[in-house]
């Protein structure tokens, strides 16, 4: 497949259901030259018109949600999981907390909206919005009822469609408990009759099914205010209620108050009939945070599909100098309200039906849409028309066709040195030469010795500034092993062939990530090297010091001893799943919050426990770095125990259906070294003993009499998996090929 250097930079701001139309586009028609980036604080987007059959247990969360790293990943963009807190639309760079700004040519906004918190007292309730917070409040509220004695009083705020969705789908959820009497489900709305805004055909058929759903009306209900205990109407009436549900109207996010671009009296965006924001013809926006000045139109998800195909083809346009299409909405359209039951009301015209066939007709629509998204192949070059577009050389950039070796491979020196220069100050006492000499020099503590290790990843991820995080992690983790304090370090950086600005940025965001680590564990960056190549890849030679009798190494262990791992298994089959479009986003969130842990801590507590041993579990698995362990001097064996192993949120479904990293042939030759392969070679845990860790882990070997304090000193440190996995054990001579033997458990938890 044909490789394509970047020129451009479009930048997705929100999940929203434009922005999943214009990815799932972009992966049936990608425009070469451009590198698309979605940035998003979820990988998971609710998919609104589900949400009613979620909370009414039709569909699961799965079900109701698209997978935006995954669709990513299907049309070759980047994900960026991070919280949007600011644009500027001049400088056109996009802040996010705790990480530098992302830089941008073309932007898109599709962020939705937000809970308008008008009413005083609604942080006393649960909005619909932001929706995965709504769910987790739900499923709490379900969990209370079920173990509840006393009656409960639930009740929706919001007479539009979307509260009377909501109170139906609660109530069918609860209809046991309110048909004995144990909860009662209130609408509370200051319309005369609901929903709002609906024609009387269709107000008729919803209080029909609100009645057979048991739903407590109340109208005339203007809410003055939320209280612990109800809500009270400004009137002063009271209505007693123990949780209460907020879908009243929304806002536009704080955050565009500042943005300097044009917004309307609610504070959303306005945007001209092509989508694009007036006044700035490179930020475009669509879903319910866009609003247009000649016709307001309601925040609803219909417009915000409709407005996908046109927003990917003026983004498009405004990349290839093409001109833009506008965005003509209907005028009227036909809206389904799921009823709670399998019952929906159909409403256009004035019109309306209610029946059990409408709802599986809304159903099948739904699933229709959110096939376009779960079936999308990862690989679609072969059938991707219009592939042979291309944007390049824009604006004067120009890249030479063919790339020379040697030095004519490095980064130019613009680009490095303004990347430098957006680094904080790399200062040491022990650094006297660093950043921009030739060389570095570092001054050796009296009385210490210099500890050096190397490392190299290809990016496992496709944010920069992550990877940058996550590589400097794990090279760090060898000096952990060795109880060794890093000092500084020098990076090896490649990157993917771009136009100047692009690699400034990735480098940028790279170096950025990588430096927070450093910085963080008193090491600096003392210098390095940058090249152009196929893949990006980040290498760090890092150097620690410490006292010769400090230092721990991975041989020395005793008969007797515990083997504790501090981390969970499993991080290369979850990503080699992730490659294949296997993975469920909590498994990568899992992953990645566990790459993210520092081994520091864990070294410290295994060192004051007095351990004999330590390693980080990084390539060659668990197993291959236990085997490290008891090669010393004198052999040793050990017994491993396979349902202690702490394992990470899918890592035994990837094993189970062989999702297994590239590497794993070769580590599982060191099965060959168990005992008594033949009880677990079936099971899922069994190819995990060798599944390859980046950021992986410590396994130290620790006194009998400390383990138990020494995994209880992990957990209270953060280290919430962290076990004692086996016992280190003396092997005969005829053993000394087979060390490793396998049990569930610890029988006679001689090792706490």
């Amino acid at each position: 497949m044909q490789q394509y250097p970047h020129y451009q930079d479009l930048v997705l701001v929100g999940g929203g259901h434009a922005h999943a139309i214009v990815l799932q586009m972009w992966a049936m028609r990608p425009l070469h030259g451009v590198r698309l980036t979605l940035v998003s604080p979820q990988s998971q987007t609710a998919y609104s018109g589900m949400l009613p059959g979620m909370v009414a247990g039709h569909y699961d969360h799965d079900d109701a949600h698209i997978d935006l790293a995954r669709l990513c990943r299907a049309a070759g963009a980047r994900f960026i999981r991070a919280r949007v807190e600011a644009i500027d639309p001049e400088l056109r760079t996009i802040t996010m907390p705790g990480r530098p700004d992302l830089e941008f040519d073309l932007l898109s906004i599709d962020v939705g909206s937000a809970p308008a918190q008008k009413i005083p007292g609604a942080d006393k309730a649960t909005p619909i919005k932001p929706v995965d917070a709504f769910w987790g409040q739900w499923q709490q509220l379900q969990k209370e009822i079920g173990t509840s004695k006393k009656t409960l009083a639930i009740g929706v705020v919001g007479g539009g469609a979307g509260g009377c969705e909501l109170s139906m789908a609660v109530a069918h959820a609860l209809r046991e408990p309110i048909g004995d009497g144990r909860v009662s489900v209130h609408l509370v709305t200051r319309g005369e009759q609901v929903p709002e805004q609906f024609p009387p055909m269709a107000q008729a058929l919803v209080a029909k099914e609100m009645q057979r759903l048991q739903i407590q009306v109340h109208e005339n209900w203007s809410v003055a205010a939320i209280e612990t205990d109800g809500v009270r109407a400004s009137d002063d009436r009271f209505l007693p209620l123990d949780s209460v549900m907020l879908c009243t109207g929304t806002g536009a996010p704080g955050w565009l108050a500042d943005s300097g671009l044009e917004r309307d009296q609610a504070g959303f965006l306005r945007v001209d009939n092509t989508l694009r924001a007036p006044g700035h013809g490179h930020i475009f926006a669509a879903g319910d945070v866009a609003s247009f000045a000649d016709r307001p139109l309601p925040k609803a998800g219909v417009y915000a599909v409709r407005q996908g195909p046109i927003l990917f083809h003026n983004l498009r346009a405004t990349l290839t100098g093409k001109p833009l299409r506008p965005f003509r909405p209907q005028r009227d359209f036909l809206r389904l309200l799921s009823c709670g039951s399998r019952r929906a009301v159909a409403v256009r015209n004035g019109l309306a039906l209610a029946g059990g066939a409408l709802w599986q007709w809304k159903d099948h629509i739904d699933r229709k849409f959110m096939d376009r998204f779960s079936e999308l192949p990862l690989e679609m070059e072969s059938s991707r028309s219009g592939s042979d577009e291309v944007i390049s050389e824009r604006d004067g950039q120009h890249l030479a066709p063919m790339r020379c070796n040697g030095c004519g491979a490095k980064v130019g020196a613009d680009a490095l040195s303004r990347a430098l220069a957006s680094l904080p100050p790399q200062q040491s006492p022990l650094l006297h030469r660093g950043i921009g000499d030739d060389a570095a020099v570092m001054q050796v503590p009296a009385g210490e010795l210099l500890v050096q290790s190397t490392d190299q990843l290809r990016a496992p991820v496709d944010d920069p500034w992550l990877f940058g995080r996550l590589a400097t992690l794990h090279a760090l983790s060898d000096l952990f092993a060795m109880h060794a304090r890093p000092a500084t370090a020098q990076t090896l950086v490649t990157l993917p062939l771009a136009a100047e600005a692009l690699t400034r940025r990735d480098l940028h965001q790279l170096l950025a990530g990588a430096v927070l680590e450093l910085n963080r564990h008193g090491c600096v960056l003392g210098g390095g090297h940058t090249s152009e190549g196929t893949e990006f890849q980040l290498g760090l030679s890092v150097n620690g010091f410490a006292p010769e009798e400090q230092l721990l190494e991975k041989t020395g262990a005793q008969p007797g001893d515990c083997l504790i791992l501090c981390k969970p298994l499993g991080i290369g089959a979850i990503l080699a799943a992730e490659g294949q479009g296997k993975a469920h986003p909590n498994w990568v969130e899992a992953v990645h919050a566990t790459m993210l842990q520092s081994n520091a801590s864990a070294a410290e507590i295994l060192a004051r426990h007095s351990a004999r041993t330590l390693t980080d579990i990084t390539g060659f698995g668990l197993l291959g770095h236990l085997l490290e362990t008891l090669g010393g001097e004198t052999p040793l064996g050990c017994t491993l125990y396979v349902d202690a192993l702490p394992l990470l949120p899918g890592a035994q479904t990837c094993a189970r259906e062989g999702w297994l990293s590239s590497l794993q042939p070769q580590n599982a030759r060191a099965l060959a070294q168990v005992a008594n392969p033949a009880p677990w070679q079936e099971g899922p845990r069994w190819p995990l003993l060798v599944d390859p860790q980046t950021c992986g882990g410590l396994l130290g070997s620790v006194p009998v009499e400390r383990a138990r304090a020494c995994v209880q000193a992990l957990h209270e440190a953060g280290y919430s998996q962290a076990a004692v996995i086996g016992e280190v054990a003396s092997v005969t001579r005829e053993e000394r090929g087979t060390p490793v033997h396998l049990a569930a458990t610890n029988p006679q938890k001689n090792c706490g």
